[in-house]
């Protein structure tokens, strides 16, 4: 990488033979250029780490009558005159040290340093060690590091001692003299050579980055490469930056001499620079992606560059988005060997095709600027995809001739790659409004079959499938327009997937894909309401699924809502008024709550159901049926799919009665009886006879607990002997949740069946439902009976309250059971849980809700109230605060 067009031979060659290194015979690997990519080059070894020292040079002027200011203690003293303008210093012992540079303190100024190398008794001739002149790129966490100006790292091989000179006069502060050497290879340690690099060749340190890319699928097969493990790399020095894709490879050439004679000192010349790049130039790790001897032998240089599109330092401005290669050697007056070529290619075809890049094509860039960079920071141009270092840099690099190479091996690339969709291009980057048409366009390279499919990011539902053919060369165009089964998408996470197949083959090719960000509203036209009926009787049915947004696509996105048919379907006739339904969240995207009401009515403050990203929640609702036979369902923030179930409906005449316990039964405590229920396991629970239950009691509401779950699932609540189509309890691995039922009894029982983690069951029953008498009931639109946040504040460990209930939402006198929903907030106990009941006898030995983390829970319960209307509440551990809202009452 240095600037200088001058071939640069040191290490004790005589001036005389400067020019006569040339690649000469390969000592283990093949020269062809097909088996140079292909072969393994033998056995390799571990070498000792590199050592680097580091010597201040201070640069003393001639001053007037011949006397000099003396260096620093320890430095270097370059005062003895080099002609009329330049300085030298004296020899500089550098045995045992096999490559060196020169820093300073400023990365932005550029130095004038020349070297020479003395081995035996033979000196070189004055070589210019080229200025670096290239820094991480602006905005990058290496770029903040303390970093410092220098030349390249120089091989000087077996040299017995240096000189250096100066410019008399207008050197930078803190120069320093580095010098680098690598222990011998242990040839007996590591055997097999090149191969192909697998994940577990990443560096144990590895960085981090918020738009670092998860490793992706080439098209092209990696080539054997030396990893960084069997050229003896040092660990990086940082976490460095990582890319969100590759647009470009940028080649470079090393500038140093050819004249290396063995794979082992191609490596230790590696491990030298790495160690400069480190230690001398204050970057986290070698500054190349990778490197190519001049055998075509492959080593992989910055850490995990073989997987992520690491950013390395190797073009000041064009580093990010880029691979930077360089070939070891100087390639100004000698041409790259066929082998190197095609490694360089091979090397290009695979980490561009990873990212749908044609190497024959051009890129769009836009700079960050930097030293030495031929553009300004903010510049954007259009670039070869495949550049050398001097097309954005004041550099000769990769050298005339290796220059001369670009246009072959962009052809060679693109030829290795074959059959590919490229250059994708979206019409947005990361999310769109709903209804909004997407648009992908991508090249061809070969005739394709292509396909765009569009799935839920959250279900994996397929939301989308469009084809078409694109003839070779051609932009083939894509679109999406918004739309699933249900019609336009509902707000959330999308994934476009843009596939293809090669026409000639049948072989598939790399496909693109993005992830996508659907947001907006949904709210439907404002059906008229109706009123509301009153006394009606209940009618068990099997639950079935009325809705279900992960089918239809149209989950609700923030402040929507969405109105479900409920006359009309799953045998509900249309008169029903009323009906019992099981509302489940899945997959929300943030922490929000649902609301259900008849529509038609002005939507209520109550929440029915309260969840956030992770959890899975079921909330068991009876309300009551609004305009056009439907109920609204409102999500509150983020998205959300919604899943209905109805288990029941109300009418006004025939159906059933409802008898309510004062105080709840304990059905079922696998705790107590056991065994726990296992996953696909089923608990057949009898009911008829028990705490009252008469034998022809139709359905029964209970209240079911999850207890101490192994892993996600839930538990599904059905008449005996029926298969569960819908969770009645969704588990919460490790803690306990609750969910009230309506549940249809067959022969006088019901199952509950386990899917997914183990867990503890318990079943309390409430009330139940039977021929003839019994209370009948009244849906009210929903209102808010009590509040603590706002009154009477929280709720303490072992504490109870009571709540006047029926007075706060018009209850009337003779009320034998309400309809409530409680939910708790901001419990301050990791655990706990609440208990409903009459206060007019003692608190049952069951609960209603169980809670606790601060998580916003809440759960549908039918309390008998005492004679006055109100209810009681106990918690039992830390506070919470309380909120309660009725939606009806049974007299």
């Amino acid at each position: 990488m240095l600037v200088v067009t001058a071939a640069l031979v040191l290490g004790g060659l005589p001036a005389s033979a400067s020019g006569a290194a040339q690649v000469g015979a390969v000592p283990l690997a093949a020269t062809t250029a097909s088996a140079a990519a292909t072969a393994s080059v033998g056995t390799t070894g571990s070498a000792a780490p590199a050592t680097f020292d580091e010597t201040p040079v201070t640069i003393l002027a001639p001053a007037a009558g011949g006397r000099r200011a003396a260096a620093a203690p320890g430095a270097i003293a370059a005062d003895q005159a080099e002609g009329a303008d330049r300085v030298r210093t004296a020899e500089v012992p550098v045995v045992g040290r096999q490559s060196l540079g020169v820093t300073w303190a400023d990365p932005a100024v550029a130095v004038d340093v020349e070297v020479r190398t003395r081995t035996g008794s033979v000196w070189s001739d004055w070589v210019e060690l080229g200025d670096e002149a290239t820094t991480p790129d602006a905005g990058t966490a290496e770029s903040a590091r303390t970093l410092r100006g220098g030349t390249s790292s120089v091989w000087i091989g077996g040299s017995d001692a240096v000189q250096l000179s100066f410019p008399a006069t207008g050197t930078p502060a803190d120069v320093r003299l580095a010098l680098v050497g690598t222990g011998p290879v242990d040839a007996t340690a590591g055997a097999g050579g090149a191969r192909t690099a697998t994940a577990d060749d990443v560096s144990a340190d590895t960085s981090t980055s918020d738009t670092a890319s998860s490793v992706i699928a080439a098209a092209v097969a990696g080539p054997p490469l030396f990893t960084r493990a069997q050229w003896g790399a040092a660990p990086q020095a940082c976490a460095f930056d990582v890319a969100s894709t590759l647009v470009a490879a940028v080649v470079h050439h090393t500038a140093g001499p050819n004249s290396y004679n063995s794979v082992a000192e191609a490596m230790a010349q590696i491990r030298n620079d790495q160690r400069y790049h480190q230690q001398g130039r204050g970057w986290c790790d070698m500054g190349y992606n990778f490197l190519v001897d001049k055998w075509g032998n492959i080593y992989e240089g910055r850490a995990e560059s073989s997987f992520r599109p690491v950013i390395g330092v190797h073009a000041g401005g064009f580093n990010t988005r880029t691979v930077g290669i360089s070939m070891l050697g100087d390639y100004s007056s000698i041409p790259p060997s066929a082998g190197v070529q095609e490694s360089v290619a091979r090397l290009i075809a695979w980490r561009l095709s990873a990212y749908h890049r044609d190497p024959a094509s051009t890129t769009t860039y836009t700079t960050l600027g930097g030293e030495n960079s031929r553009y300004a920071a903010g510049t954007t141009l259009a670039l070869p995809v495949v550049l050398g270092h001097r097309d954005v840099a004041f550099t000769a690099c990769p050298g005339q001739l290796g220059y001369n190479t670009l246009g072959w091996l962009r052809a060679r690339a693109r030829q290795i790659i074959g059959a590919s969709l490229v250059n994708p291009a979206p019409t947005v980057t990361s999310s769109v409004a709903r209804g909004t048409p997407v648009d992908v366009q991508a090249g061809a390279l070969g005739d394709l079959d292509w396909a765009l499919t569009v799935t839920d990011a959250r279900t994996g539902v397929l939301v989308s499938r469009t084809t078409g053919v694109a003839a070779s060369g051609a932009i083939l165009a894509a679109r999406w327009d918004g739309r699933g089964p249900g019609g336009v998408v509902g707000a959330g996470p999308y994934r476009l997937a843009l596939e293809a197949t090669d026409r000639a083959t049948g072989t598939p090719v790399v496909p693109w894909s993005m992830n996508l960000e659907v947001t907006g509203s949904q709210n439907p036209p404002t059906v008229s309401p109706v009123p509301l009926g009153s006394d009606l009787r209940f009618v068990p049915i099997t639950p079935q699924r009325i809705a279900d947004t992960r089918t239809s696509v149209t989950s609700l996105g923030p402040a929507s809502r969405m109105d479900v048919a409920v006359t009309g379907v799953a045998g509900i006739p249309a008169d029903a008024k009323a009906v019992a339904l099981n509302l489940t969240g899945v997959h929300a995207t943030s922490r929000t709550h649902l609301r259900a009401w008849p529509a038609g009515q002005a939507m209520p403050p109550s929440s029915v159901l309260n969840t956030d990203p992770g959890r899975t929640v079921a909330a068991h609702v009876v309300a009551g049926v609004g305009g056009e036979g439907k109920i609204s369902v409102y999500n509150d923030t983020g998205s959300i799919h919604v899943a209905v179930d109805v288990s029941g409906y109300y009418v006004a005449s025939g159906g059933t009665g409802f008898q309510t316990l004062a105080t709840p039964a304990r059905l079922l405590d696998t705790r107590l009886s056991g065994p726990r229920l296992q996953s696909g396991g089923t608990r057949t629970v009898p009911v008829a006879g028990v705490a009252g239950v008469p034998s022809d009691a139709q359905a029964v509401v209970v209240n079911i607990t999850s207890v101490a779950a192994s892993a996600a699932g839930y538990l599904a609540a059905v008449p005996k002997g029926t298969s569960p189509t819908a969770s009645t309890v969704n588990h919460r691995p490790g803690g306990d949740a609750t969910n009230r039922a309506t549940v249809t009894l067959a022969g006088g029982a019901l199952d509950i069946r386990d899917v997914g983690g183990s867990a503890d069951v318990v079943v309390d029953l409430v009330g139940w439902y039977a021929p003839g008498s019994g209370a009948a009931f009244t849906p009210i639109e929903p209102e808010r009976a009590f509040d603590t946040r706002a009154s009477g504040g929280a709720l303490g460990a072992g504490q109870t309250r009571d709540f006047a209930v029926g007075t706060a939402a018009g209850v009337p006198a003779g009320a034998v059971g309400i309809v409530l929903n409680v939910t708790a907030t901001q419990q301050t106990a990791w655990a706990t849980y609440l208990t409903a009941w009459s206060g007019s006898v003692p608190r049952p030995p069951t609960s209603d809700l169980n809670t606790g983390g601060g998580r916003d829970e809440s759960n549908l319960t039918v309390v008998r109230p005492s004679s006055g209307g109100a209810i009681r509440v106990y918690n039992n551990l830390g506070s919470t605060h309380l909120v309660g809202d009725v939606f009806g009452y049974f007299r």
